[in-house]
């Protein structure tokens, strides 16, 4: 077999599965309201399109950091790769359908793969570079990742004014040929990785599987960073979402759907550049005060949002990109070093915090369709406190 003759190829072809992990993520993210729309739900009800795609996290988190365990990663990642190939067709054929039904199964099979693929490439970057220059390389990743975020609105927006041109008004078959381009994408990246030499890895786990998990779930400080994880992707997918709520809102912003739905790819663009701003100079920084204080000035824009009902509000809170682009790879990088020989395991209870990404935004949505729009932004108010609560307690028990 002939290999690519490119240096440091693992890190490329990992950066290229953050990139695409991150435009599904935010793609999926950004066609909640327009799913809204389109089969006349509440905010309530919308939250089943977040939910099928992130209780994948749950479900297959761990069957397949045990399979990762027992034959390895890279093996494991040509698997993934396959399974989120044909999920993204999955999802392609189901959705045209037009019923929510459908839909929603063709999300949990094409989202089944995303998660299998995240439980595998997160740890993977950390573990093929030095222990001093694994958060180093996760920001590179996530830098990756933020440049997907970026592209996922801007490239919605694009196949939605595309499809219009060519009298394509409906969001399922505009849905469909988004996830279709996605799927050519993974058979881009099966190519890929028969083409380069990427080191293998087994985790070397000094207890069975099982066992294994059982003492990281004792783990106080993995578990205290774990729910600021959880928290954390719950406050980045509630901006990424009822921002463009607050943007196109005739009460708040009133810029209508589509042009709000582009604006938004600024929250990402913010998130992108402070991810590469880390990645330059994430090593001659406090990263606890860092931490410490992207959360306070994040929850101090979510309480404004709470008294101010204007649209300079909604420009304001894509600056909260700014302020969570370096809280992941902070809490990712803190917690896989505190799952010790655990990585594997440690790996997939970190995705399947990607819960978050439901639970927070569902309450966010319980506020909204109880009191206002303005009022629900106490959610991510208090998860910034409580994150930065959990996240200097859980550095009293470092070892």
């Amino acid at each position: 077999m002939r290999v690519f003759p490119l240096k440091d190829a693992p890190l490329v072809l990992l950066s290229l599965i953050f990139f695409i992990w991150g435009l599904i993520t935010v793609s999926s993210n950004s066609l909640i309201p327009h799913y809204k729309e389109a089969f006349s739900l509440d905010y309530k009800m919308a939250m089943l399109f977040p939910m099928a795609f992130f209780i994948t996290r749950i479900t297959v988190s761990l069957p397949t950091s045990f399979v990762m365990a027992k034959i390895g990663y890279r093996t494991t990642l040509k698997f993934c790769l396959i399974w989120c190939l044909l999920g993204c067709l999955a999802m392609a054929y189901l959705v045209r359908g037009e019923e929510l039904v459908p839909t929603l199964i063709g999300i949990l099979l094409m989202a089944s793969g995303v998660s299998a693929i995240q439980v595998v490439s997160s740890p993977y970057v950390s573990l093929l570079s030095t222990p001093d220059k694994s958060v180093i390389r996760q920001s590179v990743a996530t830098a990756s990742n933020s440049v997907g975020t970026v592209l996922g609105p801007l490239v919605l927006t694009a196949v939605i004014l595309v499809a219009a041109t060519f009298n394509v008004n409906s969001t399922a078959h505009q849905v469909s040929f988004l996830f279709l381009f996605i799927a050519l994408f993974f058979l881009g990246l099966l190519v890929f990785l028969s083409k380069i030499s990427l080191p293998d890895i087994k985790p070397k786990q000094m207890t069975g599987f099982w066992r294994g998990l059982t003492l990281l779930v004792k783990n106080r400080q993995f578990m205290k960073l774990a729910l600021v994880l959880l928290l954390y992707i719950g406050v980045e997918v509630s901006f990424g979402t009822f921002t463009i709520t607050y943007l196109a809102d005739q009460q708040y912003g009133d810029l209508g759907l589509v042009s709000a739905t582009q604006i938004i790819a600024l929250y990402w663009v913010l998130m992108f550049m402070g991810r590469l701003l880390f990645a330059k100079f994430g090593n001659t920084i406090n990263k606890h005060a860092l931490f410490s204080l992207s959360c306070v000035v994040a929850a101090l824009i979510s309480a404004l949002a709470i008294y101010q009902n204007h649209v300079w509000v909604g420009y304001l809170m894509l600056v909260v990109g700014l302020c969570n682009s370096t809280l992941y790879p902070i809490i990712y990088a803190q917690a896989l070093h505190a799952s010790g020989k655990q990585n594997s395991q440690g790996a997939a209870i970190l995705i399947m915090c990607s819960i978050g990404g439901v639970v927070l935004p569902f309450v966010q949505a319980s506020l909204i369709d109880e009191l206002s729009l303005s009022t629900s932004y106490i959610a991510p108010a208090l998860a910034y406190v409580l994150m930065i609560v959990l996240y200097w307690s859980s550095l009293k028990h470092r070892a």
